[in-house]
Order: structure tokens, then C-alpha cells, then sequence
């Protein structure tokens, strides 16, 4: 007779022929896996082109980006522990899953949530420093305090895999001697820990806003601009999600625990993807103007071709860009990238506040 485990009495209550039919035996393995890799793929693609924009224009890399990569490196080595813990059978309901790989799997699995965790910190952490060198006064010092509050907290919640059980072998093999905490508590301070960084997510998009629109730059690039620091907008949404899905750490069944694994892998690539898209606007911009550029040389130059013996000119605006725009590439949008791609803090230009 197969065995299920009962939430309620804390043990393995005996299966029916009949029962067991009754119950769905499909696998969440393979949605798991596309899930985490498809997004995966993506924060990869992002992350990369901020590199490309980064050492384009500063020819180095800073403590932000040192940041993010570190929480990329996180999330790709979990999903790497994650699709382990499909061969071990991970994604199956308890009924189908073989009860005694229980220990082999609970391990990784909790190296996976650790992972997870730092990995969120980290991807906001950098984020925020970006931050800090495109604001200042107390924008500065509510920055500050966002990031060693959240990276405190998440420092609790990373460990606590570990320090549930004495001995800590007994976190991934109950048949060892010894005393856990009641899963409730590990539960809830997940919760508040979720809660907390979703709120950071929605507090360090509002920030930029009110210190960008004091800039003098053209409304629509300000917006831009703007729009660009806020994707964190995002990462928080998916980490609203994310605490929804906390409470299934409680079910007996280790399947419907898939949907977080899901949705935190969807928060730190999200936060990725948001910390990434401010550098793009350098790349979008560049692109865009060498496009503008090439179309006003192309009017200004005047050809003259032969046909049939006669001589016809090719006429157009022999005007260059206006000065408008000239002196937009000196000071507005271009401000905003200097502020966010430099880090010299002696260099009055690399100061979007100071660009007047």
C-alpha cells in the first residue's frame, strides 16, 4: 500500500489502490525547468548588453555592476541545483516521489533557496548603488538605508535554512536526533523578508523620479529617462508574487512547492533585467542619433547626376541639425547617461544635478 503524507497528523497516513488513483501524477519538472531557463536567458541577454554599454563608455566596470553579475551568478548556479533535484525526481507529488531520495533532495534544495535569496539581495543592492551616484542629499540617505536594511534582512533569511535544526543535518534527514523549529517561523519571516523587498523594488523606482524631473533636459528624454530608472516597478510586482507563493513551504506536498521556486527565479531576473535597462538607453540613444545623424548628411549634401545629356540636381535641406539639437547632445539626455554610466565624483559633468 502507497503512503501520503498527512499535513495534519505530521506523518505518512496509508494510500488506497483507489486513492492513489484518484490523484494527479503528472511532473511540474518540465515547466520548472523551462520557466527558470527561459528567464534565465533572458536576464543573461540583458545583463550582457549593460556590460557592452558599460565598457563602451567608461572602459571599466564598477562596484554595481561587480554586484549584479555576483547575483546573475547566484541565480544561474540554483537553477543549475534546481534542474539537479529533477533527476532526483523534484516536480513529482509526494505519492509518486520515492520517499527515500527525501534526504538527497532536501539538501540541494535548501542550497537553492539560500541561493535564491542572496540573489535578490544582490540584484537590488546593485541597483540601488546606481543610485547613489545619480542622487543626492537625502535621496542619498534613504538609498542608504534601503540597502543595509534589506541586505540585513536578507542576510537572516538566507541562513535560516541552516540554523532551523540542531544539528543542521537534521534540516534535510528528520531521522537523525535532534530539534527543529516549528516551519511556521521560517514561513512568516519569509513573508515579512518578501514583503520587505517588494517594497524596496516600488521604493527605489519612485526615487529618481522627483530628482530627474528637476533637471533641465527635454520633457520627452526626462521622461525617458525616467521611465528607465522605474523598471523596478516590475521586480517588485513578481516579488509580490513571490510572498503569495511563501505559505506552500508548508504543504506536504513537495510539488506545489514548484511555483515559488518559479516566481523567485522570475524576481531576480526581473530585477536584473530593470537594474540592466537604464545602461540601454546609452545604446537605443547612440543608435538613434547615428540614424538622425547619417539622415542629415544625407541631405546636406547635394549630388549632381547625368541624364541623357542634361544636368539634374538632387536637391534637399542644406541646413545641418539646429542648434537645438547640437546642444542636447551636449547637455540633456547625455547628462542623465553621464550620471548614470560614470563614477567619477570629482567630475562636475558626471553629476546629472550639475548639468544646467
Amino acid at each position: 500500500m502507497d503512503l501520503v503524507p498527512n499535513q495534519y497528523a505530521g506523518n505518512f497516513a496509508p494510500l488506497s489502490p483507489e486513492e492513489l488513483t484518484s490523484l494527479p501524477h503528472d511532473s511540474a519538472a518540465p515547466k520548472l525547468l523551462a520557466s527558470i531557463w527561459a528567464l534565465g536567458l533572458v536576464a543573461t541577454l540583458f545583463l550582457s548588453l549593460r556590460i557592452y554599454c558599460r565598457l563602451i563608455k567608461t572602459r571599466r566596470l564598477w562596484w554595481d555592476d561587480a554586484i549584479l553579475i555576483a547575483s546573475w551568478v547566484c541565480i544561474m548556479v540554483e537553477s543549475s541545483v534546481l534542474t539537479y533535484t529533477t533527476t532526483l525526481g523534484y516536480g513529482k507529488h509526494i505519492w509518486d516521489f520515492e520517499i527515500d531520495k527525501l534526504p538527497a533532495l532536501l539538501l540541494p534544495t535548501s542550497i537553492a533557496g539560500t541561493l535564491t535569496v542572496t540573489a535578490a539581495a544582490w540584484s537590488k543592492t546593485s541597483f540601488g548603488i546606481t543610485l547613489l551616484h545619480i542622487t543626492s542629499g537625502w535621496y542619498n540617505k534613504m538609498t542608504w538605508f534601503c540597502i543595509i536594511s534589506m541586505n540585513l534582512i536578507m542576510a537572516v533569511a538566507a541562513v535560516m535554512f541552516w540554523i532551523s535544526c540542531k544539528p543542521v543535518e537534521k534540516t534535510w534527514n528528520s531521522s537523525i536526533e535532534g530539534t527543529c523549529w516549528e516551519p511556521h517561523v521560517t514561513v512568516n519571516y519569509h513573508l515579512f523578508a518578501g514583503g520587505y523587498l517588494a517594497l524596496m523594488d516600488f521604493t527605489f523606482a519612485a526615487l529618481p523620479w522627483k530628482f530627474l524631473w528637476s533637471l533641465q533636459m527635454r520633457r520627452k528624454e526626462k521622461l525617458g529617462a525616467m521611465l528607465a530608472m522605474s523598471m523596478g516597478i516590475f521586480a517588485g510586482a513578481t516579488a509580490v508574487a513571490k510572498t503569495t507563493k511563501i505559505p506552500r513551504m508548508l504543504s506536504a506536498d513537495i510539488a506545489d512547492g514548484i511555483p515559488l521556486w518559479i516566481w523567485g527565479n522570475a524576481e531576480v531576473c526581473a530585477s536584473i533585467i530593470a537594474a540592466s535597462i537604464p545602461m540601454l538607453r546609452v545604446l537605443v540613444r547612440d543608435v538613434r542619433m547615428s540614424g538622425n545623424y547619417q539622415s542629415s548628411s544625407d541631405l546636406y549634401n547635394k549630388k549632381k547626376v547625368s541624364h541623357s545629356g542634361k544636368s539634374v540636381t538632387i536637391t534637399g535641406s542644406s541646413q545641418r541639425p539646429d542648434n537645438s539639437d547640437q546642444e542636447f547632445q551636449k547637455t540633456g539626455d547625455d547628462c542623465s547617461d553621464r550620471g548614470v554610466l560614470s563614477r567619477k565624483r570629482g567630475n562636475p559633468q558626471a553629476m546629472p544635478g550639475l548639468c544646467r
